[in-house]
């Protein structure tokens, strides 16, 4: 404990003395406002939190201030503090709001900088005549923003929860004979008394397929080949509604089913959580092994969790990064609970169904797939 007190004692020692020499070679050279840039040392692809001391003209960032920094090459905390705070003795901090960095003086190529306390999110900030000015010239810094905003449509497939299966409406016959129906043919429904459709109503049609399960093993959907989509045209007591099919992207049949599917999918303002809620990834519409940034997920947490739409929620592994390297994909899920948290990517909750919500994937700093963590935390 005295020998680690002792050091810090000599690091500060050590960066008040280099500051002061900065400034006064700087007063002697007749810099006014100053532009040089002093490294204070990095090695081995990791970055010292000693970090590297930005003046004048340095890039800065004008905007609202992100809830996380990729770490990149080179970067430190105290460069991160000085980029976006405009003051790098922020660091301190910083590294509070980090408990996974076990030492501040190294942070390494792709890892995750918490920049707000847990819970906080950046709030639009009007410009300044500076950032204005800033914003016309070209770009200086590409570093990867941790959200962006998009949308993203469902043509194809999708995934239905398995109570909405269970209750779904389905096409029990049509007023023509041929057994391949299209768009314009009028068709007779069945439907759950529980959840009688209303005229005027439009549906998707659709057929599952693979059924999903949760990490323990239950049933929570199945994945669906969109057809097209209907409109409800009439519904009396006791007797088969009627509708008409408005679009078909191919021949649809008897027994196939109708339901609502949220097919227009799209990112939306932060909400800072309210509980700690922590969930697995159970499906993904593309259907392939390995998830990356823009892609729709499907998480194992419902109205009862305390799920809003609007969360970010992050994508943690727990264990040794090095079986990822080996065979990518084998880490899927990894949950070694003797390592701390480590966050792989962030996605936002933009439709929260009874037991199963939709994610959009805003973030990626590696490859993910089905079966991975998912968590938050109420702001304290």
């Amino acid at each position: 404990m005295k020998l680690s007190i002792v050091t810090r004692s000599l690091v500060v020692a050590l960066t008040m003395s280099t500051v002061a020499t900065v400034n006064s070679a700087m007063a002697q050279d007749g810099v006014v406002g100053g532009t040089k840039v002093i490294p204070m040392g990095s090695s081995n692809g990791a970055s010292s939190g000693g970090g590297s001391y930005h003046y004048g003209d340095a890039v800065q960032n004008h905007g609202p201030t992100p809830e996380l920094h990729v770490v990149r090459t080179g970067d430190t905390l105290w460069d991160i503090c000085w980029y976006y705070f405009n003051d790098p003795w922020q660091w301190p901090k910083v590294w509070s709001f980090n408990p996974q960095i076990s030492n501040p003086h190294w942070i390494y190529p792709g890892d995750l900088v918490r920049l707000l306390p847990r819970g906080m999110f950046a709030s639009a900030v009007a410009p300044t005549p500076d950032a204005r000015m800033a914003a016309a010239l070209p770009p200086d810094d590409t570093r990867p923003a941790p959200a962006r905003n998009f949308s993203v449509e469902l043509r194809q497939n999708a995934f239905v929860d398995q109570d909405s299966i269970d209750t779904s409406i389905r096409i029990d016959g049509s007023v023509d004979e041929k057994a391949l129906l299209s768009g314009g043919d009028a068709v007779f429904l069945t439907y759950d008394t529980r959840k009688t459709p209303k005229v005027g109503d439009r549906y998707s049609i659709y057929v599952p397929g693979e059924k999903v399960n949760s990490a323990k093993g239950k049933a929570v959907g199945a994945y669906v080949r969109i057809l097209g989509t209907l409109e409800i045209v009439s519904v009396k007591k006791d007797k088969r509604a009627r509708g008409v099919i408005t679009e078909a992207f191919e021949e649809i049949e008897r027994g196939a089913r109708v339901g609502e599917l949220k097919r227009q999918l799209m990112t939306t303002p932060a909400l800072a959580p309210k509980v700690d809620a922590a969930g697995n990834i159970v499906a993904i519409v593309t259907r392939t092994q390995l998830i990356g940034q823009g892609e729709v997920v499907f998480v194992d947490l419902g109205v009862s969790s305390g799920l809003e739409v609007g969360n970010r929620m992050f994508v943690v592994r727990r264990g040794d990064a090095l079986i990822q390297q080996m065979r990518p994909g084998d880490g899927v899920g990894q949950n070694d609970t003797r390592f701390p948290a480590r966050a792989i990517g962030e996605i936002v909750i933009v439709d929260v169904g009874k037991k199963v919500s939709i994610g959009l994937v805003t973030l990626a700093v590696q490859e993910m797939g089905v079966g991975d963590q998912v968590m938050m935390q109420a702001a304290k």
